[in-house]
C-alpha cells in the first residue's frame, strides 16, 4: 500500500502542467522532440532573419520574413509580418507590437502580449532547447536531452469536441486524517458548438480509512456544468459531495501540504467533513476574470487523527487534528476572480485577485474547544457574515528583474462570532516563515491562542492581516565546453535569487476579555505584528529559502523549501 501511496502522491504534483488562454499554449516540461525539431528547422531556414545577441525592432520598422533570436533578449515595438522565434530568450512586447505569424519561445518568457497584435498561435515553452553548432546551423541535441511528447499531450491538441473517460486522480493532499485521497469514476464531455456539458461522477477512496472494516469511509464528488459560450459566456451547474476539506488551503498548496507530510511528517493543515449539495452560476465577462454565486446546504463534522505512513520520523505521533464544530449550514457565496498574470506559474508581470464573501446561517450542534477566551457561544444557531481577499500584484522591473507584492486580508464583518472551520491564522511558512508553524506558547498573535489551548492549536483569529514583498533577480547558471562549432553546454540551470520580507497577525472582534481583542471598527497596533526577512535560491520546481524573524530576534532562523514559488 505504501508503494501504491507514493506512486500516486509522485503523480499528483505539478510537476508538469499546460494552460491555454487565448490561443496561447505554455507548456512546462522536457522540450518535446518534435519541438526541438521545429525550432532548429526554422532558425535554419535561409529566409530566416537569423541574430546571436540582444535585438529591438523599434516603432516603425517593418521586417518582411520570418524573425529567429538565439540568447536575446528581443524587444518588438514594430511589425513581423511573418513568424517570430526566440530560443533561449525572452521577448518583451510593447505596446502597438504587431506580429502577422506565430510567436514561438523556448526556454524564455513573454511579456506585453496584452498590448500586441498577435496574428497566430502564441506559444511558450519553460524547457530550454539543448543544441549544437554546426557552422552557422543549429542542431538539436534531441537523444541526450530531448523526450518524446507524451502520447495523451498529442492527444489532447487533436481537439476532439466529446470524450469519455475513466479518472484516477490524486482528491487532495497526503495528510494525517485521511492518507491519500484518491477519487475514481467517469467524466463525461459534450462540445454543442455554442458550448458544453461536462459531468464528473467520482467515488473518493482515502488509503487510511476506506478501507477498514469497521467504518468504511468511501466519500464521493459529483458535479455538473453546462456552459454557453467559450472566451466569455456563463455556466450553471450543481455539486453533490461527501468530501475533506482543509481550513486554510490558501497559504500553502497541495503538493506542498502532501510533500511535506508525506516526507517529513508535518501537516500544515487542519481538516472537517462536508457533506452536502450546491447550486452554482457562474459569469465570464472579460477574459481575465470571473464572477461565481453559489448556494450551499452541508453538514460539518469533525475528523480524527489517523496514521498514515511518513518517509521520516514515522515512529512519533502526529500532530491532533483539532476538533472543529459540527453542524448544518446554509452557505451563499460570491466569489470574484481576475487573472491578468502572463503566466500561471511563473508570473512577469500582472494582477492576481480573489475576493470572496460568504453569508453562512445554521446551527452549531457539537462546539469544537477553544481557548479560553476566543469566543463566548459555542453551540447553538449562528448566523454570519465573512470576507476573504488575497490579491497580488507582479511587476518586471528590469528584463531579469521583478518587485512583487502580496495582501492577504479578511475575516469577520458582522453577525455571530465565525464557527471554527471559518476561522483564520497567520502561521507557518505559507505566511510568516522565520516563525515555526504552531510553535508559540500563551498569548498567540499567529493563531490567536492563550494558555489552555485545545488539542492541535487550532486558527482562531476572526480577522487577520497580512503583507508579503519579494524581489527576484534570474540566476542563469550554465558549464560550457569548447568553441565554436565544438562548443557544448551540458549544464544549465534557470533560477532566481529571491529576497523577502513578511509582517502580519490575527485578532478577536467578539471576545472581550481576551487580550487578543480588538474593537470591530479598529486595527491592532503595528508594533504587535509579526515580521521577518529572507532570502533563498528558486530553481523553478523547488526553492530553499532561510527566514529571520525581526519582530521576535531570539527566534533562530529557519531553513525551509517551496515548491514552485512563494506566491
Amino acid at each position: 500500500m505504501h508503494r501504491l501511496t507514493l506512486a500516486l502522491l509522485w503523480a499528483s504534483l505539478p510537476l508538469s502542467a499546460q494552460a491555454q488562454q487565448r490561443d496561447t499554449i505554455v507548456v512546462r516540461a522536457q522540450l518535446p522532440r518534435d519541438v526541438a525539431v521545429e525550432v532548429v528547422s526554422l532558425f535554419n531556414a535561409t529566409t530566416t532573419l537569423r541574430t546571436t545577441e540582444r535585438t529591438d525592432i523599434a516603432v516603425g520598422r517593418d521586417v518582411a520574413g520570418d524573425v529567429a533570436v538565439l540568447d536575446g533578449p528581443l524587444t518588438i515595438a514594430g511589425h513581423v509580418a511573418g513568424r517570430v522565434l526566440a530560443i533561449n530568450s525572452d521577448v518583451i512586447l510593447a505596446r502597438g507590437a504587431r506580429i502577422d505569424g506565430d510567436l514561438l519561445v523556448v526556454g524564455g518568457e513573454v511579456e506585453g502580449s496584452e498590448g500586441a497584435v498577435i496574428g497566430g498561435e502564441l506559444r511558450i515553452y519553460h524547457a530550454p532547447l539543448r543544441y549544437t553548432q554546426q557552422g552557422d546551423q543549429l542542431v538539436a541535441s534531441i537523444d541526450e536531452t530531448s523526450v518524446e511528447e507524451p502520447w495523451w499531450r498529442r492527444f489532447e491538441r487533436r481537439g476532439h469536441r466529446n470524450y469519455n473517460r475513466l479518472e484516477v486522480a490524486s482528491a487532495g493532499a497526503y495528510n494525517r486524517v485521511e492518507g491519500l485521497p484518491v477519487r475514481m469514476g467517469p467524466v463525461l464531455y459534450r462540445d454543442q458548438g455554442w458550448g458544453h456539458f461536462r459531468l464528473d461522477a467520482t467515488a473518493v477512496v482515502r488509503t487510511e480509512s476506506s478501507f477498514a472494516s469497521s467504518t468504511p469511509d468511501v466519500g464521493h464528488d459529483v458535479r455538473f456544468e453546462a456552459r454557453a459560450g467559450r472566451q466569455f459566456g456563463a455556466s450553471v451547474g450543481g455539486r453533490i459531495y461527501d468530501v475533506v476539506d482543509g481550513v486554510e488551503d490558501w497559504q500553502l498548496s497541495n503538493a506542498e501540504v502532501a510533500l511535506a507530510s508525506f516526507f517529513f511528517h508535518r501537516d500544515y493543515r487542519d481538516y472537517y467533513g462536508r457533506h452536502g449539495g450546491q447550486l452554482f452560476a457562474a459569469l465570464r465577462a472579460t477574459e481575465n476574470a470571473d464572477l461565481t454565486l453559489s448556494y450551499s446546504d452541508e453538514r460539518w463534522r469533525a475528523r480524527a487523527t489517523r496514521n498514515p505512513f511518513a518517509f521520516t520520523l514515522n515512529g512519533i505521533s502526529w500532530r491532533d487534528n483539532p476538533q472543529l464544530d459540527a453542524g448544518r449550514f446554509h452557505l451563499a457565496n460570491l466569489t470574484l476572480h481576475v487573472d491578468t498574470r502572463n503566466d500561471e506559474l511563473h508570473p512577469r508581470d500582472g494582477w492576481y485577485l480573489l475576493a470572496d464573501y460568504e453569508r453562512g446561517a445554521g446551527r452549531i450542534d457539537v462546539a469544537g474547544p477553544t481557548s479560553p477566551n476566543a469566543r463566548l457561544t459555542g453551540a447553538g444557531t449562528t448566523r454570519y457574515h465573512r470576507i476573504f481577499v488575497d490579491a497580488r500584484r507582479y511587476n518586471r522591473i528590469a528584463p531579469n528583474a521583478q518587485l512583487n507584492m502580496r495582501l492577504v486580508t479578511g475575516g469577520w464583518l458582522s453577525g455571530d462570532p465565525l464557527p471554527l472551520e471559518r476561522r483564520l491564522s497567520i502561521d507557518g511558512p505559507g505566511t510568516i516563515p522565520g516563525f515555526d508553524f504552531r510553535s508559540v506558547e500563551g498569548i498567540d498573535v499567529g493563531t490567536c491562542s492563550e494558555a489552555g489551548a485545545p488539542p492541535g492549536r487550532p486558527a482562531q483569529c476572526e480577522r487577520v492581516a497580512l503583507a508579503q514583498l519579494e524581489y527576484r533577480n534570474d540566476l542563469r547558471i550554465s558549464v560550457s565546453r569548447g568553441s565554436g562549432a565544438q562548443r557544448r553546454t551540458p549544464l544549465r540551470l534557470d533560477g532566481a535569487w529571491v529576497f523577502f520580507a513578511d509582517a502580519g497577525r490575527g485578532w478577536l472582534v467578539n471576545a472581550p476579555a481576551s487580550p487578543l481583542n480588538v474593537g470591530r471598527q479598529d486595527l491592532p497596533a503595528l508594533s504587535s505584528y509579526r515580521t521577518d526577512i529572507g532570502a533563498g535560491l528558486d530553481f523553478d520546481l523547488l526553492g530553499v529559502y532561510v527566514a529571520k524573524a525581526l519582530s521576535v530576534p531570539k527566534e533562530p532562523p529557519n531553513v525551509f523549501l517551496r515548491v514552485r514559488r512563494r506566491f
